[in-house]
């Protein structure tokens, strides 16, 4: 039995890769592709393309608000024995999270064949998950603790336990950089990007009881008193060996048997301590913290009716520091996870984006593709990541008049991961994005951003073993996003 939570309980609220958010803007919201953008979100989308925008000061401010939830319907023939569970071995795990303040800021100032910039958004995570009845992978190590108890002649023949855990995860990214004009039509640009993880994780396991004789009794103590039976009977065997050895009968049959005997009970009180601990209370109370410092370097084409980019973002090579409080750091089994003091992997892999446009009239139409570095990158995903991540974006937009226009996108997130390898803790799943929105120019220098993005994620299915019975994982998750932004655009 162990008790476990992954890096990612929390990942990427929004579409992308399984570490990253891509959308950093309502307009992102609105027509997904923004790769060839010339407003104030290239400063993240299209770095390089800052520098064919009009000359002046560029501010944007965005909100993004987003709900998720996470059900994983567990199936393990033990289930059925669980107090609560009605007989049932298919059990739901329902997890929810709601984010109302996810914000990003875009400033760039432009003069003839120069930019600077600069931004920050959250780059990962973006809120708090909550399992208000834990997890099946939690639950699946104690449900078989009523054949555990019947093998020491416990007559224990239902379990029941309170769980309950909370993840939250936050990954800021500030970024400042330049873009410079190389010809009327091409452009570079670098940018320096400093990254902030914060996770915390809190829950508890509790009152893990098994139902002896009609009554619930705790599991710990009942493996406490076994083990004090069991340490009696090792006193007493190994004192008739003690009496056959002084008696020169060391290698008797009987000794042998004794020896045997003495083996056998060690082992078994070493196992049944071991319960005894992990079957007592655990409070979790967990935070991780760590930064990195990235590259990201651009190109942009910008001639007639055709835009492109090329951008390239270097792995974020993130360490983060656990901090475990003190009631975690004193549990044997919290503290053997998350060992305070110590550190862990969470690499945001590189990023190539390629993005190209064509303006028919006043209808632009975007097609861009994103490619994410996962097998070179060391997190929580490492162990079941296959090859590497691509999207396929498209978006259109729509210039109605002056003051109006109208946009709307689609996205492909295609993951590359063993689904097997999957746990409830650690799993991302691939997925279809669809975005819709509009921009209203409230005057020449103000523009408001409205979008909203559902994301509908495929089903993923995993199947395995624990203590020898097969189980049966079934992943599901829905997510909606929208958001609101402003684009200010002031001096010359």
């Amino acid at each position: 039995m162990t008790l476990a939570v992954a890096t990612t309980v929390v990942s990427s609220a929004f579409a992308g890769g399984p570490m990253t958010n891509t959308n950093q803007s309502a307009h992102f919201l609105r027509s997904v592709a923004r790769g060839t953008s010339l407003t104030t979100d290239a400063v993240y989308t299209n770095p390089a393309g800052v520098v064919f925008m009009a000359d002046g000061f560029h501010l944007g401010i965005n909100d993004q608000m987003a709900t998720q939830t996470r059900t994983i319907t567990s199936t393990y023939a033990p289930f059925a024995m669980g107090a609560k569970n009605g007989g049932v071995a298919t059990k739901d795990f329902e997890g929810a999270v709601t984010s109302l303040v996810i914000p990003s800021v875009h400033f760039a100032w432009k003069h003839n064949r120069l930019a600077l910039m600069a931004g920050f958004g959250v780059n990962g995570g973006g809120g708090s998950l909550e399992f208000a009845n834990g997890l099946g992978s939690f639950e699946r190590q104690f449900s078989v603790l009523p054949v555990g108890m019947q093998q020491l002649n416990i007559p224990a023949t239902a379990y029941d336990m309170d769980m309950y855990l909370m993840g939250k995860s936050m990954t800021l990214a500030f970024n400042a950089g330049a873009a410079f004009r190389l010809t009327d039509w091409l452009s570079v640009a670098a940018q320096i990007r400093y990254s902030s993880t914060s996770n915390s994780y809190e829950g508890h396991m509790k009152n893990i009881n098994v139902l002896v004789g009609g009554q619930m009794q705790s599991a710990s103590a009942l493996f406490t008193s076994a083990l004090t039976t069991m340490q009696g009977q090792y006193a007493q065997y190994s004192a008739m060996y003690e009496q056959l050895v002084a008696a020169g009968m060391g290698e008797s049959a009987q000794a042998k048997e004794l020896q045997a005997g003495l083996a056998q009970l060690q082992a078994g009180m070493q196992t049944v301590g071991e319960n005894a601990v992990k079957t007592s209370d655990h409070i979790l109370d967990v935070k991780q913290k760590g930064s990195s410092i990235s590259p990201v370097v651009a190109l942009a084409f910008h001639k007639g009716a055709w835009d492109a980019s090329l951008k390239y973002e270097f792995k974020m090579a993130t360490e983060l520091e656990i901090e475990s409080a003190e009631v975690s750091a004193k549990d044997p089994v919290i503290n053997a996870i998350f060992a305070d003091g110590t550190t862990v992997k969470a690499e945001t892999p590189a990023l190539l984006a390629a993005a190209v446009s064509r303006h028919f009239g006043p209808v632009k139409v975007t097609a861009q593709w994103h490619h994410f570095f996962d097998k070179n990158a060391e997190n929580s995903f490492s162990s079941v990541i296959e090859g590497n991540t691509n999207e396929y974006m498209l978006g259109v937009e729509w210039q109605i008049s002056d003051k109006w226009l109208v946009s709307a996108g689609t996205q492909r997130t295609q993951l590359n991961m063993n689904e097997n390898a999957y746990s409830d803790m650690n799993f991302s799943i691939s997925s279809w994005s669809v975005a819709a929105g509009l921009k209203y120019q409230v005057c020449d220098l103000v523009g408001i951003n409205l979008g909203i993005m559902p994301t509908i994620y495929d089903e993923a299915v995993a199947v395995g073993q624990v203590s020898g019975v097969d189980f049966k994982d079934v992943y599901k998750r829905t997510s909606l996003a929208w958001g609101i932004g402003l684009d200010f655009k002031f001096g010359k």
